[in-house]
């Protein structure tokens, strides 16, 4: 898939876009980092870590995490797959 870009601004906002154009925004004070990349690997299909950045990976630091809050660094302690899908059912009353 060719043509996706992220970018954070503000350490807060995640912005998915498409050959330049806006898809959508999610807010880290309305989302945690794991429901983020949940959302923008099922818009994709692609693994969130191989879209590329607009700007700088320091711009993603400072993201608040369910597990690990802010001091989780977003790029070192990427949650794995399984992290992020026991997140997932857990916000969806999955057990």
């Amino acid at each position: 898939m060719e043509g996706y870009t992220i970018r954070c601004s503000g350490h807060n906002y995640i912005t998915l876009e498409w050959n330049g154009k806006f898809i959508f925004c999610l807010d880290n004070d309305m989302y945690y980092a794991e429901e983020i990349i949940y959302n923008i690997k099922k818009r994709t299909g692609m693994n969130f870590q191989d879209i590329p950045i607009k700007g700088r990976k320091d711009d993603f630091r400072g993201l608040r995490f369910f597990n690990g809050g802010w001091k989780r660094d977003f790029w070192k302690d990427f949650p794995s797959k399984k992290e992020i899908d026991g997140y997932m059912k857990m916000k969806q009353g999955i057990m």
